[in-house]
């Protein structure tokens, strides 16, 4: 996927795809699986059997919203346990072939016209959680300080949003003007790759400035981007308040906030890219949220094997699904299909202490250490470590000569940290362990026989 450094000496680059591909639409699939993440059955308005609209609000009034984005009937409300580890209430809906649309949604035509406040509650109505992810109330609103929005792909095998970038050029002016009128934010950003920095020449005018980004993994995270780019620490919102002082926003998701909020319509669609294999060509997809990865499989004719993996979001960041049912959501920027051949295994062998994890890593963390703290459960070390400052980014795994599941330990260890109280554990205590005798932790089972990865019949 990358280039590997010459003999060893330098990091591989892992540069992002300057190319197009034409975005080719899905139809409405034949099911649909809505997913709502940390709810209960409970807090969904409808109940099986119901008829929905497409842009209805299923959640209890205060709850939500849980937009959804079919007309059809309820087959089946339940939750789900998702690849990425949290649990959803997953609605399963069989969708009529045409929409009937939920009217409570108001088309604002001139957005210089509209407050702040307003354009907030219209882009949480409307289903868009980059916004909602900060702050669920609109009323409730923190300084921003920066507002990035970034027409770089977060993995190298995705070129959706600089597709959308591409196709959309024109409406990129009113993207940046609805989301700078919406956040308030002191500043704006327009983050682009070099490659596409002659398109975006137009936007140095007025408030925006353009940043040149150069393209190579993780350039185009967030939180690489508010710690380059931008005020320094990615905006999260939390039942405390608020922290951070950065906003970063897709520009496809810029750009489909301008459409549906003129029409007046609810965020339906998701654009994905299709890979498969090092080398296999990537293709773009614009597909109704909820619609199973299977259809987008059957259009790129991809089947399932054993011992291949199916990987949503990202080759790098991503997860891999034990099922092609798993849907389309609003999250999801690419599906990657890997052959048995290509799939990589970690191993629980001892770390050697050759340092690459810690000089990759982009955050400057103690990756070697934090990965053996984790390993032996000393997760009191692992806070002191700073490992939930760790962004997922998987370089430390991808240098890695031992195949260590660093990237494992370090989030089991994060999700330790923030589940549950953790004991002080003195330096002694830790000397003092025998071989055999610490709690390992296993991350990796043997794959069950009937497991049904993929196969490219192309």
């Amino acid at each position: 996927m990358g280039l590997r450094s010459f003999f060893g000496i330098l990091p591989p680059k892992l540069p992002y795809k300057d190319m197009a591909a034409e975005i080719e639409a899905l139809p409405i699939p034949g099911k649909a699986t809505l997913l709502w993440c940390k709810h209960a059955p409970s807090d969904v308005v409808p109940r099986v059997g119901d008829e929905i609209k497409t842009g209805q609000d299923l959640a209890q009034k205060g709850k939500g919203p849980f937009i959804s984005t079919v007309t059809g009937r309820i087959e089946d409300i339940a939750i789900l346990t998702g690849p990425d580890g949290y649990e959803y209430v997953a609605v399963a809906v069989t969708p009529n072939p045409r929409d009937s649309f939920d009217t409570s949604l108001e088309s604002i035509d001139d957005f210089s016209k509209a407050d702040s406040l307003e354009l907030r509650t219209a882009i949480n109505r409307a289903g868009f959680t980059a916004l909602s992810s900060i702050s669920s109330d609109p009323s409730i609103w923190p300084a921003i300080g920066i507002l990035i929005i970034s027409a770089l792909d977060q993995d190298p095998l995705s070129i959706a949003n600089q597709q959308a970038f591409r196709d959309q050029i024109d409406q990129t002016e009113e993207a940046i003007q609805l989301l700078g009128r919406a956040t308030a934010a002191s500043r704006l950003v327009l983050a682009l790759p070099d490659h596409l920095t002659h398109i975006g020449r137009k936007f140095t005018r007025g408030p925006t400035t353009v940043a040149v980004v150069p393209p190579v993994y993780p350039n185009g995270l967030p939180e690489i981007l508010a710690k380059k780019y931008g005020a320094g620490l990615l905006m999260q919102g939390s039942d405390g308040g608020f922290v951070g002082n950065t906003l970063v926003v897709s520009i496809e998701q810029a750009l489909a906030m301008v459409g549906c909020l003129k029409a007046g319509k609810p965020l339906l669609n998701k654009t994905v890219t299709f890979s498969s294999g090092k080398n296999g060509p990537l293709k773009n997809f614009r597909a109704r949220i909820g619609t199973p990865a299977a259809d987008i499989l059957k259009k790129t004719t991809t089947e399932l094997i054993p011992k291949g993996k199916l990987i949503l979001n990202g080759a790098m960041r991503g997860y891999a699904c034990f099922s092609d049912e798993q849907p389309v959501t609003a999250a999801i920027d690419s599906i990657h299909v890997q052959a048995p051949s290509e799939v990589f295994f970690y191993q629980s062998k001892a770390c050697a202490n050759c340092g690459r994890c810690n000089a990759i890593c982009p955050v400057n963390l103690e990756v070697n250490l934090l990965g053996r703290f984790s390993e032996y459960g000393i997760f009191e070390k692992c806070r002191d470590l700073g490992a939930e400052n760790c962004i997922d980014c998987g370089l430390c795994a991808y240098v890695c000569p031992a195949r260590r599941p660093l990237v494992q330990l370090i989030s089991h260890a994060r999700h330790v940290i923030r589940t549950t109280t953790i004991e002080h554990v003195s330096t002694e205590d830790i000397l003092s362990i025998e071989e055999g005798e610490h709690p390992v932790i296993r991350l990796f089972e043997t794959a069950p026989e009937n497991e049904k990865p993929l196969r490219n019949k192309a």
